[in-house]
């Protein structure tokens, strides 16, 4: 993060008059949250860090139509969850016409790098059953919080969601967890 003490909207409008310092300090604020967000949507890190700058592309692009009474983090993750869905779709509708033409499969994993990492910090079979247990919510809410140690708010902006949803989300992850593993 950046000693910049402008906030992100007056950031955003310097982008819009063309300084790309101001730019650059958006993007330092808020890179690491989008990517952790992109990763946990596609489960791919290299696909993340691909959404993310596309996703920081329209930012740059739309930054003069920028309604500087919204949050600028709510605008910016919304694009990035967009963004990260057309890519999934786009490999599922890949993958579906592969099967369908013949020539092979893509294989998808049964579970994402991202909660392979999680369940590597739990190792346990039994951890590994109720995680796969958990609502998609639960378990991403759960892997931000617990294992990437976001802050409630971060994670509700990055979701689009509220921050006691989260705290529930979280709890309730939290209490199946315990349940499993007693």
């Amino acid at each position: 993060m950046s000693n910049d003490g402008r906030s992100d909207a007056e950031l955003l409008a310097a982008t819009g008059r063309g300084d790309d310092a101001a730019f650059a300090v958006l993007v330092r604020r808020h890179i690491r949250v989008a990517t952790l967000l992109a990763a946990q949507l596609l489960g791919d890190r290299d696909e993340a860090e691909d959404i993310v700058q596309d996703a920081f592309t329209v930012v740059h692009r739309n930054a003069r139509t920028f309604d500087a009474e919204r949050p600028f983090a709510a605008w910016f993750f919304a694009i990035v969850r967009r963004l990260a869905s057309n890519r999934r779709s786009r490999d599922v509708r890949r993958e579906r016409l592969l099967r369908l033409w013949g020539k092979g499969t893509t294989a998808a994993s049964a579970s994402s790098p991202a909660d392979d990492a999680l369940l590597a910090r739990l190792d346990a079979v039994a951890a590994r059953r109720a995680m796969e247990d958990l609502s998609p919510m639960q378990r991403a809410c759960f892997e931000l919080v617990a294992v990437r140690d976001l802050s409630i708010a971060e994670v509700a902006v990055m979701h689009g969601i509220s921050e006691s949803t989260v705290r529930q989300h979280v709890f309730r992850a939290r209490a199946a967890l315990r349940a499993i593993l007693d």
